[in-house]
């Protein structure tokens, strides 16, 4: 599915174009859009919800107390179904990640901010809360866009930030200092986008309040750094070590001397050292990476030398993939790992990477390493045979 075009009015973002609301709003400012999915009708119910929450795959977490009380308080799950039904009918919140794994409908809605790279994307959240349910004023540092799918729930902001000090005696970040500079009521459809470091505080404000959260979360550069000198050490080993055969005796017994320090000087110039398109790739593996909630489950690899062209396998809904294009032709990036794809269309690229199941003959003409990306998607565990008994 291509990008929306960046230049037509969404009434997702109010009217704007993609253009104008990334140069006007993007890391900046709120917007709050009224009737941001015209007729939409909420697909999932809070026993839905609920339902999800008792799953052991799942991340989900119960969230209680008020701001008032201060009494926060984080359960998390998988739970049963005896402890969601003795919950109070007041002051709490159930919130479940990564719904879009789970629900077949998830990445259909996520493609409506496609306007913004998927890469940088983290996931669906939706929670449920019952009158007063929140988790306390707080700051996010990612993007986050907030649609109100039933129910009404109070949002405040405050502009500009003040202090970010939070309580060290809570389970929770919660802020030590809140003065709202403006509220609002968002209601069924409602959208509200908030950047990174604002602090907020939600509140649900009846008994069938759902909210839908889009995170974009950006890796820190130390994250990209520490990852990019983890896969230098790596291919080093940890045998290799400074060698001095031949060295001259020591003037000064507590010096280092200029020549040690040359010669350790140019073996991490050498360990840094690396051209665009390598760091490209590097990039691409690094930013594909399954995060750390998918478990996987590796299969046998022989069973893509096996495979008939029509036998599908089964992409797992936490897999990463992404392309860019480099000097030589795009690069096709799937779980940290990146394979080459030079006569490929950006097109054919952008299907590969939202298709749900893979088969030989679907991809061999398009896609000239799909034998081996078979092969390495079932030994790592983010594919599957699409029958288990084959």
């Amino acid at each position: 599915m291509p990008a929306p075009d960046p230049n037509q009015p969404l009434a997702l973002l109010g009217g704007l174009t993609p253009a104008e609301f990334l140069r006007d709003y993007w890391q900046q400012r709120p917007l709050l859009v009224r009737g941001a999915i015209p007729g939409f009708d909420n697909p999932i119910e809070p026993d839905d919800l609920a339902g999800l929450a008792t799953d052991a795959d799942a991340a989900s977490r119960i969230v209680s107390g008020h701001v008032d009380r201060q009494d926060w308080d984080v359960e998390y799950g998988p739970f049963d179904a005896e402890r969601l039904g003795e919950l109070p009918e007041r002051d709490w919140t159930l919130l479940v990640t990564d719904v879009e794994r789970f629900w077949p409908g998830g990445p259909e809605f996520l493609a409506r901010f496609d306007f913004v790279p998927r890469w940088r994307r983290d996931d669906l959240m939706i929670s449920y809360a019952p009158p007063g349910g929140s988790v306390g004023p707080h700051v996010d540092q990612y993007d986050v866009f907030l649609f109100q799918a039933a129910g009404r729930r109070r949002w405040q902001i405050q502009d500009p930030p003040g202090s970010l000090a939070c309580h060290d005696d809570l389970p929770l970040a919660i802020l030590q200092a809140f003065e709202p500079t403006e509220t609002w009521e968002l209601g069924a459809g409602d959208l509200l986008y908030l950047p990174p470091g604002l602090p907020h505080y939600g509140m649900s404000l009846d008994e069938a309040c759902m909210t839908w959260s889009v995170g974009f979360r950006a890796p820190t550069i130390l994250d990209v750094l520490t990852g990019f000198l983890e896969e230098r050490a790596n291919v080093i080993g940890d045998q290799a070590r400074f060698e001095d055969p031949g060295r001259h005796p020591a003037a000064h017994a507590a010096e280092i001397p200029a020549a040690d320090r040359g010669e350790l000087r140019e073996a991490l110039r050498a360990l840094l050292a690396a051209e665009d398109h390598d760091l490209d790739a590097y990039l691409g593996r690094f930013l594909t990476r399954p995060a750390g909630n998918v478990e996987l489950t590796p299969e046998d690899p022989s069973h893509a030398a096996r495979a008939t062209p029509a036998t599908r396998f089964v992409v797992h809904p936490g897999v990463r993939r992404a392309w860019f294009g480099g000097p030589d032709g795009p690069v096709l990036c799937i779980a940290g790992t990146d394979y080459p794809a030079q006569a490929v269309a950006p097109e054919v690229l952008e299907a590969f990477c939202g298709a749900e199941t893979l088969s030989i003959a679907e991809w061999v003409e398009a896609i000239p390493a799909i034998r081996q990306i078979l092969a390495d998607g079932l030994e790592a565990g983010w594919l599957a045979p699409d029958d288990p008994a084959e």
